[in-house]
């Protein structure tokens, strides 16, 4: 009996040091809490791409049977944002994923987050990158801008002048895409980048921002919305300046927001990736994760009929790339409804 009473001791002793051990190096597996529950913190609430990701992410979670929370700020506020996260970390959830406003902002609070043995994630926007597990990429960063600088060329004829209006000026994602395209300005020798102008993510301020654009260098032949809300906006610009026809819009949106852009004339083409599909296979990849499961360097990943794209995963990075971007036209833009 003694014997029996000193093995339960001592086992008793032996979990009580493995497991702040653990939960310190972010050991979620071994709190075993079912069903899973796992937040997604978008850069704002609200607006139709965010809205896609919010629906693939409640597709996976009905398919998964885990538990999924979509919460975050109504405008793209970094200190709302890691206030909502820091509210999940009291909550107790399993696993957060941010798209984060400021990569490096952010970094503080996942740091919190994982050393609650909670796992961290990054999904349409990486940061935080010494800190979380996995980022779920829409497209490789160098596909996206180029495939955007090609687009943009084209519409152009080839030469001319044309702008940039992005979102917000910290946003790594915006950033990185922008500098792919100006890398492959070399392959276009008869083209010239003006300027680049930063209006949020509101479509309003887009609107504004591009007519001031458009305003400030009459000889534009192409205006480029760098985010979901100011493509459409810069769309509108050019539609109330009087430029349609004559200055060309494009970036990336969704096509629910570009339809009837389309369908005039206004806009020929712009470029994007399937949200709903980004939301599914982030919330997808967070439970394999929770459930002990590791991914291989070059994966393929084929979620059987789930998602239209093969996802590939990048050890060193510790990336899970949906697939190559997609060029939306009047041909093929009533095929979706996000």
């Amino acid at each position: 009996m003694r014997r029996k009473g000193f093995l339960l001791i001592a086992i008793a002793v032996i979990v009580v040091l493995i497991l702040p051990l653990s939960a310190s190096a972010g050991n979620w597996v071994a709190k075993a809490s079912k069903p899973w529950k796992i937040a997604f913190v978008p850069k704002l609430i609200g607006i139709p791409y965010f809205n896609a990701m919010e629906a693939g992410g409640k597709r996976a979670a009905k398919d998964l049977s885990v538990k999924f929370i979509y919460t975050g700020p109504t405008t793209a506020s970094v200190p709302e944002q890691i206030q909502y996260i820091d509210n999940l970390i009291t909550r107790g959830v399993d696993a957060i994923v941010v798209a984060p406003n400021d990569p490096a902002a952010i970094t503080p609070i996942m740091k919190k987050a994982k050393a609650k043995g909670i796992l961290v994630m990054t999904s349409d926007t990486d940061g935080a990158q010494g800190v979380r597990e996995l980022f779920v990429n829409q497209a490789r960063a160098r596909d996206i801008g180029y495939t955007l600088m090609d687009v943009t060329a084209k519409l152009m004829n080839y030469e001319g002048e044309f702008a940039i209006v992005s979102g917000g000026p910290t946003a790594w994602n915006l950033n990185t895409w922008i500098m792919y395209q100006q890398k492959r300005l070399a392959k276009y020798p008869k083209i010239q980048l003006v300027t680049i102008r930063y209006a949020g993510e509101d479509v309003q301020r887009a609107i504004n921002v591009g007519l001031s654009v458009l305003q400030a260098f009459p000889k534009l032949k192409a205006i480029v919305g760098e985010n979901s809300t100011a493509a459409p906006g810069v769309t509108e610009a050019v539609k109330m300046a009087g430029k349609v026809g004559k200055v060309q819009p494009t970036g990336i949106t969704v096509p629910s927001m570009m339809k009837d852009y389309v369908h005039k004339g206004i806009c020929k083409a712009f470029v994007l990736w399937d949200p709903e599909n980004l939301g599914y296979l982030t919330v997808w990849a967070a439970t394999q994760l929770l459930e002990g499961k590791k991914f291989k360097n070059e994966e393929k990943i084929n979620l059987k009929g789930k998602i239209s794209t093969t996802p590939t995963y990048e050890a060193a990075k510790k990336e899970l790339i949906l697939g190559p971007p997609l060029v939306f036209t009047a041909k093929n833009i009533d095929k979706y409804n996000f």
